[in-house]
């Protein structure tokens, strides 16, 4: 897979969401801007709203969170534990979104080295069918694309900042 098209899926009978992408940048680069809060400031979540909050202890038994705000003033939180960490290849986690905080998802995302750059898994496991049906409810697949296109726009501009310093 080179398309760097975001694929999700929800299967019907399953409490999940899967999605997977290809990205033009090797593993150890996209491994470094999903776990480095200052990065993640310039990528997570939809463009509208700002990352307040970008809290990373990267570490099994660590703890993240993050907050976006909306233009309103409206907040958004999320936090989670991270439960595997294999740098560059691998990451398990909690993700827990404030708005709905009895539902802790276990998420799992792998970074596969691919020609061209890396391919992006990720799979999502929720308590139920109805809590991952609510999870998505909140408007989570527009938000995870536009993440994805700000993580592509994140990922050329260090590319070519790379390029420019090795002249």
């Amino acid at each position: 897979m080179n398309s760097t098209e975001l694929r999700i899926s929800t299967p019907a009978d399953e409490p999940v969401v899967r999605f997977q992408r290809f990205v033009k940048a090797p593993p150890a680069l996209v491994f470094e801007v999903w776990t480095d809060p200052e990065h993640l400031r310039h990528w997570w979540g939809p463009r509208a709203l700002t990352l307040v909050v970008s809290e990373i202890d990267l570490r099994v038994g660590g703890a993240y969170r993050f907050v976006s705000r909306a233009p309103d003033g409206h907040e958004f939180a999320f936090h989670g534990v991270y439960c595997e960490i294999e740098p560059p290849r691998h990451l398990v986690s909690t993700f827990v979104y404030e708005g709905l905080p009895d539902n802790e998802v276990v998420e799992t995302v792998t970074f596969e080295p691919v020609e061209g750059g890396t391919l992006i898994s990720s799979l999502s496991v929720h308590a139920s069918l109805a809590a991952r049906d609510a999870h998505v409810a909140t408007g989570m697949e527009g938000g995870l694309i536009e993440s994805h296109v700000r993580l592509d726009e994140l990922l050329k501009s260090m590319r070519a900042t790379k390029a420019k310093e090795e002249r």
